[in-house]
């Protein structure tokens, strides 16, 4: 039982880091949208963009890996 607790909090954190990467990656792309739409000329933040994206499906695989791992312990899901 020690171990899955262990494996979820890891999973957890994992899943915590990665929302907070892709949250981050989100604040930078719209950053980056607010220059290209207040700068004649600017270069479209297409690389912004694709990175909050990436963010965002390394966010939900993580959770979707702490939701899984989870469920096929036989655990239940908590907020910390």
């Amino acid at each position: 039982m020690e171990t899955f607790n262990d494996d979820a909090a890891r999973l957890r954190a994992e899943a915590t880091r990665a929302d907070a990467l892709a949250r981050r990656a989100k604040r930078e792309a719209d950053e980056a949208f607010r220059v290209f739409l207040k700068e004649d000329g600017a270069v479209a933040p297409d690389q912004a963009i694709e990175t909050a994206k990436a963010s965002a499906r390394a966010a939900q695989e993580a959770w979707r890996n702490y939701v899984r791992h989870v469920a096929l312990h036989g655990g239940h899901l908590h907020n910390c």
